[in-house]
């Protein structure tokens, strides 16, 4: 096997991306010179090293049943059904990567060679693309969609949250008098008063129209949860100025809580909705299920 590698050795160190060859037990038995430019280890520190040196902790599980079943029948393939996965690095960062895989039969002996290829810039774009299309390109602040995946991973985690619901009163006649133009600027105004009350953890988000929600991360006691509405309120319906035009919108706010008012996205949305339609009802700022 030594001598076959060495003989493989001139070749696949000429090749432009860093390859890995594994035994059967998981082993790496030869990395070319291209891994330091990718995951910062020299070709020796790797040897006879295991492959989960390289592998982020969280995927080692899923990497070994996956790299099992394709010892035994696998064609050559690209790894995962994403463009970019992850290596671990020697600093211990996780390095976004494309891998490749093929089954390598070696004097008698099963061997699994992966091509890793540097997929930064892949990763970037995507990042760039996702990040677009969660975004409302009127404001500038989330949209439904990352509103939905912010949800989504709350409720998988069992991590409380508090929705707040707004709808925009008095914000009609701006776009009737003054043209869209003058509302868009509304909106984005309303946007930015929004965004500078939520903390990192928080996410503003424009659903459509003049209606927007603030996902308010941990908060679960309701009279925070109001004195959070009526900080919200206060900042919407401040006056602002749009060139030589002066004014002012008010707001309706419905609030719901998970766990307590719902366990899924649809749930708690319409809780907070019929809350906020409630409080439009009754002439009040906001109204909270205690």
């Amino acid at each position: 096997m030594k001598d076959t590698l060495l003989a493989l050795s001139d070749l696949l160190n000429m090749l432009p991306d860093a390859i890995v060859i594994v035994d059967g037990k998981g082993r790496i038995t030869f990395a070319n010179r291209h891994i330091e430019g990718l995951l910062g280890y020299t070709p020796g520190e790797l040897e006879k090293q295991s492959l989960d040196r390289l592998i982020p902790k969280n995927y080692r599980a899923d990497h070994k049943t996956h790299l099992a079943s394709f010892r035994e029948h696998g064609q050559p393939m690209a790894m995962g059904d994403r463009p970019v996965v992850y290596g671990l690095d020697k600093s211990g960062d996780e390095v976004p990567i494309s891998v490749s895989i093929a089954n390598l039969d070696l004097d008698g002996e099963r061997f699994s060679i992966a091509v890793m290829h540097d997929s930064g810039e892949v990763q970037s774009e995507i990042t760039q693309v996702t990040s677009k299309a969660e975004t409302d390109l009127l404001t500038g602040i989330g949209n439904r969609l990352r509103l939905s995946k912010k949800l989504e991973s709350a409720i998988e985690k069992s991590r409380p949250f508090s929705l707040l619901y707004l709808d925009l009163e008095k914000f009609k006649p701006f776009n009737d008098n003054y043209g869209h133009e003058v509302g868009d600027k509304v909106l984005q105004i309303v946007a930015r008063r929004l965004q500078a009350l939520v903390r990192s953890e928080d996410l503003a988000v424009r659903l459509g129209g003049d209606e927007f929600v603030l996902y308010l991360d941990g908060l679960v006691d309701s009279k925070i949860l109001e004195q959070r509405a009526a900080a919200v309120a206060d900042s919407v319906s401040r006056r602002f100025h749009i060139g030589d035009l002066s004014g002012a919108v008010g707001v309706n706010i419905g609030g719901a809580t998970f766990p307590r008012d719902g366990d899924n996205e649809q749930d708690l949305i319409n809780v907070a909705d019929q809350n906020m339609y409630q409080a439009k009802q009754a002439g009040i700022a906001y109204q909270i299920n205690k």
